[in-house]
């Protein structure tokens, strides 16, 4: 199963630098750059409370979705990588303010 290095501190889904949703989407259809993508299943600490639980079960997700068309990793809307990183260059307010940085441009 797949795991979430997060540096998105105030991500409700963060627990100690792991991702603890069951199911995280990454977009950034056609993105050409890191800073193009984005992880859609970030939520704010401001307007969501601890979503991890006190102790999460296990810092595996069940999928990786993926929208990013132009990365080498994505196949049938998955992400084929069996761990990624996500972050921000500043604290995030919405989604689209954080980054796959795992992502690798396909060649055309």
């Amino acid at each position: 199963m797949p795991r979430i290095n997060c540096s998105v501190e105030n991500c409700s889904y963060n627990h100690d630098k792991y991702c603890c949703a069951s199911v995280v989407n990454i977009s950034g259809n056609s993105a050409s750059i890191t800073e193009t993508t984005c992880c859609a299943t970030f939520l704010d600490t401001m307007g969501y409370s601890n979503l991890t639980g006190n102790e999460p079960n296990s810092v595996e997700v069940d999928a990786i979705l993926c929208k990013v068309d132009t990365c080498i990793y994505h196949k049938n809307e998955h992400c084929t990588l069996n761990e990624i990183e996500v972050g921000s260059l500043t604290k995030p307010e919405v989604y689209t303010q954080t980054d796959c940085l795992s992502f690798d441009r396909r060649s055309e």
